[in-house]
């Protein structure tokens, strides 16, 4: 089967499946990251009013945010813990052990 009717069929298939216009099939096909790509997918077929590629990014993006404020809250209750400090990586550093834990200490 030639490329160019592989991808014409692709590109039917999720205007098809998520009411998209061919921009945003064509868009949500090229998009790099094939796990960000599932999830892009997953936001048009399950959230009212989320219809475009674009509206789809700012939705992950707004997730994203909402994250990473709820993950900076948890850090922020573990400055005043005495056994340990928050690293960069995301992790919590142990002052018994050394080790970088996730959350709090486990030793």
């Amino acid at each position: 089967m030639p490329i160019n009717h592989t991808r014409k069929t692709q590109l039917a298939a999720l205007k098809s499946t998520y009411g998209v216009k061919h921009a945003d099939a064509i868009a949500l096909l090229d998009h790099p990251d094939e796990y960000q790509r599932a999830a892009l997918c997953n936001v048009l077929a399950n959230t009212p009013g989320v219809n475009t590629y674009k509206d789809a990014v700012a939705h992950l993006a707004e997730q994203d945010r909402a994250w990473a404020a709820a993950m900076q809250d948890e850090w922020d209750d573990l400055e005043n813990c005495d056994c340990g400090y928050p690293l960069d990586e995301g992790r919590f550093h142990c002052c018994d052990c050394g080790a970088g834990h996730e959350y709090h200490c486990v030793c």
